[in-house]
């Protein structure tokens, strides 16, 4: 996307700040540039359909020929497109503007009736079609795109004194229909383009993909040929024509030679120069981590133009100047955005979050010592307003839309927070597998898909992360006490949210313990799961300060510390749940209490819905060690989850930590028995080795199941459990798959998710 604002922080965060004389002033500059582009493009659009494009129809290739000049604000041009029809009928639809006057429409050389209207070009044929044909139309069309909004701009570039034109396009997020007749949604894209452009020959002429040739005709004018052989959405079709200067490079990436083509003004060179190296190390970066450059068999390039940023245009971004950030983000586009496009400009954080994060990556790997405070200082943003989602809930606003707080920087984040959930390994797993899913791969994607590959990829259920993070708004804050208790540490930590949307955030909390005098140190992270929780840590020294978050993982703020100066209320040293006669005895300790009242035991089904089932009263004050019980005589057939809150006489509460239960029926007896089935390794590679601890009687057999419910082999059931296993799984393609055990009698009574690597 477009980057005004956003430079805001790649310039000021930046580790080559340096470079800049005044970053604050560059700022502000950047900030009212940003208002205005999105003023204008609000107003060109509010008045009419994004898209009108009719989906009867699917373009697999472009021939587009346009002739223009940089001094005048005028197209001519003949785009034919090759398309395939999705249902019957006898008209198709192109989104073009009504300011651009069509003068034919044809058909293998035969006139077709057409009319214009609505920012629409409707093509009436006098035979219906049927569906999967293949066809193409010729449109010819001239007239002058409208300047104000930015799609198809003519400007100058030097100084006053001996300024020089240029003419440049930039598309997104709905422009294309101002300047050539496509399909202008984000549900389409053409296989491969064809570009002609005739200019005058003092200039030269850039579009995506591969220069192919240059042709001298009559007039001074030149006839520059690009081809561009791989999907790509109208918006990204792109066109510029000034005096340029052309920069080759190219950079090795395992055993692929990618080139490197750059076209900068002449004052521009030492500057695009440098930019290009960025670049070169940076592709390799990417390439590392998500895949070889997507678009390898063609190049990467750089067009300078005088927009006010950047443009992520296929192998072609447009840049203002080249900095470190502005370069590694563009660049990050081409694997997300460009590769794999947002289906949705509700989804936009899909392109924009991603390449910011890819951004901070490049930083991180370049200038590692500024990392801390580079992603406190984007926390501190992201945080300076309490509301907001990732998902734009408006996408008729382009402001909304492009909202760099929340597309960019809040949909970095999450990144950055799945990356602390998840781990970096198994990330990079799903990221490589969402890039590469054939049904995804150089079309278009949504959250839903992403989400679909990380809990693949982790064998997690996210939905919890997904609803407060990408939907839900605002962020939450921590409150921490503390106390030490010789080697180890008592923690209660406490949360509130800054929005209504989300009563709680599920995270894991990273907390450093330290001894400054004697330089100990020990990250302790506590899996959060409700506000009031409390935590007994072992470190092995004892701390005296606590720092929240070191590495700055999460999204907060406000978050509060405190040592306490005596224990805190209760102290819990064990809390288990055992299986016993028909029910199910839970049992835990106490090692200090002050002020307790009672236990209240709640139990649920899901761990997100409780219902209290029984109290304990507690033994009020003391310093030694206390053992409670409790036994729910009829726990039910499923995994059942418990948790204790403890309350004191003065009315304050904690809860436990959840423990989980499956206690089952086995056998004749009907005995329930407690059933542990652990599986290691977690992915699994082409053996499945598991353990299985079955207190019953009764025989146990295993299937294994794809998360639908299918079973992808004869073979993988009715497998005799034994307390060790076995199972050869080397004919199962990589995926997500359920271990089931199963009674005698096909009772499903314990299932176990794995990942096949």
């Amino acid at each position: 996307m477009k980057i005004h604002l956003l430079l805001i922080f790649l310039v000021f965060f930046s580790a080559v700040k340096a470079q800049e004389a005044d970053p604050i002033t560059r700022m502000i500059e950047i900030a009212k540039i940003e208002k205005r582009a999105h003023e204008k493009l609000h107003r060109a659009e509010r008045t009419s359909a994004l898209t009108s494009a009719s989906q009867n129809f699917n373009v697999n290739y472009y021939r587009c020929e346009w002739e223009v000049t940089p001094t005048v604000q005028f197209i001519s041009g003949k785009v034919t497109s090759h398309y395939q029809t999705t249902a019957a009928g006898s008209s198709i639809a192109f989104d073009l503007a009504n300011n651009l006057t069509v003068s034919s429409v044809t058909q293998r050389n035969v006139a077709i009736p057409f009319t214009q209207g609505n920012n629409t070009l409707t093509i009436n044929f006098p035979v219906a079609f049927g569906t999967g044909v293949k066809d193409s139309v010729t449109v010819v069309y001239a007239g002058q795109p409208t300047g104000a909004d930015g799609y198809f701009t003519v400007s100058t570039h030097g100084s006053a004194a001996a300024a020089k034109p240029v003419l440049w396009t930039l598309s997104e997020p709905f422009g294309s229909r101002e300047w050539w007749p496509c399909k202008n949604g984000l549900d389409d894209k053409a296989d491969s383009i064809d570009v002609y452009i005739t200019h005058p020959s003092a200039y030269k002429g850039v579009a995506n993909g591969i220069q192919v040739s240059q042709t001298n005709i009559a007039g001074s004018k030149t006839v520059t040929h690009w081809k561009h052989r791989y999907p790509i959405a109208s918006y990204l079709v792109s066109l510029a024509v000034a005096d340029y200067t052309v920069l080759n490079n190219s950079v090795m990436v395992g055993a692929d030679n990618i080139a490197m083509q750059t076209f900068c003004y002449a004052d521009g060179l030492a500057n695009f120069t440098n930019g290009a190296n960025i670049a070169m190390d940076a592709i390799s970066l990417f390439s590392a981590q998500f895949g070889t450059y997507p678009f390898k068999n063609e190049k990467y390039g750089h067009v300078q133009f005088d927009g006010g940023g950047g443009m992520e245009h296929q192998t072609n971004s447009f840049m203002t100047s080249m900095d470190q950030g502005l370069i590694s983000h563009e660049l990050g586009h081409q694997w997300f955005g460009d590769k794999v496009t947002c289906a949705s400009w509700e989804d936009i954080w899909l392109n924009e979050g991603f390449a910011t994060h890819l951004q901070y990556m490049y930083s991180e790997y370049k200038q590692p010592q500024n990392t801390t405070s580079n992603r406190t200082a984007v926390v501190n943003f992201i945080t300076s307003a309490p509301d907001g989602s990732v998902r734009v809930d408006n996408v008729n606003d382009i402001n909304r839309i492009f909202d760099n707080r929340l597309s960019y920087y809040k949909g970095s984040y999450l990144l950055y927070m799945l990356r602390w959930i998840l781990s970096d390994n198994v990330f990079k797993t799903a990221i490589n597998n969402y890039l590469n899913d054939p049904a995804l791969a150089y079309g278009y994607a949504t959250t839903a898909n992403l989400k679909s590959h990380l809990e693949a990829a982790s064998g997690r259920n996210l939905t919890y992360f997904f609803d407060q993070w990408y939907t839900g708004q605002g962020y939450p804050s921590y409150q921490v006490q503390w106390y030490p208790v010789g080697n180890k540490v008592q923690i209660k930590l406490s949360q509130t949210t800054s929005h209504p949307s989300v009563s709680f955030f599920r995270l894991p909390v990273p907390l450093l313990f330290r001894n400054t005098v004697t330089n100990e140190q020990k990250l302790v992270t506590l899996n959060h799961t409700f506000s009031g929780q409390m935590f007994s840590e072992e470190l092995g020294f004892v701390p005296n300060t606590v720092i929240f978050d070191p590495s700055v993982w999460l999204v907060t703020r406000n978050n509060t510390i405190t040592k306490e100066s005596g224990p805190l209320p209760v102290t819990f040293v064990s809390f288990q749940a055992e299986c016993a006669g028909n029910g199910v005895t839970l049992k835990w300790e106490t090692s200090e209490e002050t002020g307790a009242d009672r236990f209240e035991i709640q139990k649920s089904a899901d761990a997100a819905n409780w219902e209290n089932i029984g109290t304990v009263k507690a033994v009020g004050d003391s310093k030694v060690l206390n053992k409670y019980e409790f036994t729910h005589p009829a726990p039910g057939a499923q995994r059942s989850y418990y948790r204790l809150l403890e309350v004191d006489v003065d009315g304050t509460k904690q809860y436990t930590r959840i423990i989980a239960s499956s206690c089952i029926v086995l056998g004749a007896e009907s005995q329930p028995d407690c059933l542990h089935v652990t599986i290691k390794p977690n992915p699994v590679k082409n053996r499945l080795i598991f353990d299985a601890d079955n207190p019953g009687s009764g025989n146990l057999q295993a299937a294994i199941f794809t998360v639908s419910g299918a079973q992808p082999s004869a073979g993988l059931k009715n497998i005799l459990v034994r307390a060790k296993n076995d199972i050869d799984i080397s004919s199962l393609p990589s995926g997500l798959y359920l271990l089931v055990l199963s009674t005698d009698d096909q009772k499903p009574v314990q299932t176990v998710r794995f990942l096949k690597e």
